[in-house]
């Protein structure tokens, strides 16, 4: 099986706009911290835990601290899928890839600068979030007998 090209979240904004933006809105909530769930995939069974995106430079990272199960599977198997918190009338993101830990001092150093709040420690895991794939979902006629859901997909060629 070919393995899709993965995308910073730069060139992301690049190729899909549109789903960029809403992903954005979605994610960084008024106080300027992004907010999601992390899916990662331990040895026998799924994982799911909130995490604070952080966006620095031209990429998307999450900090993982060393000794939770996400830590363990993003460098495993680093397959993972951000998922955004629902928004008004069920408005749903999320961007699915592949995650590469960060081991550069300079890389690291910009990332710590650009967390918006003081949780992590200076050694924790940072992992750079590659992204393959987005799903953006909205709903038309909410509350009405035919509510229908608009789904728009985007996949890294």
């Amino acid at each position: 099986m070919k393995r899709r090209s993965m995308l910073s979240w730069s060139d992301f904004g690049k190729a899909a706009p549109e789903l960029a933006a809403a992903a954005r809105r979605l994610l960084v909530g008024a106080d300027g911290v992004a907010i999601g769930f992390l899916a990662t995939m331990g040895e026998r069974a799924p994982h799911l835990s909130p995490v604070c995106p952080v966006f620095s430079g031209v990429d998307l990272y999450v900090v993982a601290p060393e000794r939770r199960p996400k830590a363990r599977d993003l460098r495993e198997r680093a397959s993972f899928v951000l998922h955004a918190f629902l928004a008004a009338n069920d408005e749903e993101f999320q961007i699915g890839g592949r995650a590469q830990e960060v081991l550069a001092a300079a890389e690291r150093a910009q990332v710590q600068a650009d967390i918006r709040f003081a949780s992590f420690g200076r050694e924790d895991p940072i992992f750079r979030l590659g992204i393959e794939r987005a799903l953006w979902v909205s709903w038309e006629r909410v509350g009405k007998p035919d509510t229908r859901a608009v789904q728009k997909r985007w996949r890294a060629p």
